[in-house]
């Protein structure tokens, strides 16, 4: 259920609020849902898959190939190679964030959980 509802969070935010809100949202995800396990890559996927149902739904409306293509060929880029470089911008924000956000919480304090969430 967590994944769900940080997936129509996610969507919500990128359609209303741009990219800037993956990072804001991903903390919040984290600080709420820090006791879950892999919560950094279900808040991840999370956003990754919200970016996907919001970029699949844009190159509905409009000429998004031509436009890819166009913008692969100026970053001397495979169109493939953009496309997986541009789905990294929300896993990498959203579920880093949510490390963060798992890792302030006064429980991880606690237990010594926040100095590792924030070393890796």
């Amino acid at each position: 259920m967590f994944f769900v509802l940080a997936n129509l969070l996610f969507a919500a935010a990128e359609f209303l609020l741009g990219w800037w809100s993956l990072p804001v949202i991903g903390l919040i995800l984290g600080l709420i849902g820090a006791r879950r396990r892999l919560v950094s890559a279900q808040v991840g996927g999370a956003a990754l898959l919200a970016w996907g149902v919001l970029f699949a739904w844009t190159a509905t409306q409009g000429n998004l190939g031509t436009f890819m293509q166009a913008l692969a060929v100026s970053m001397k880029l495979a169109p493939a190679q953009l496309l997986s470089a541009t789905a990294l911008l929300p896993l990498l924000l959203a579920g880093l964030a949510a490390r963060l956000g798992a890792g302030m919480r006064p429980e991880a304090k606690e237990s010594g959980q926040q100095k590792a969430a924030l070393n890796g």
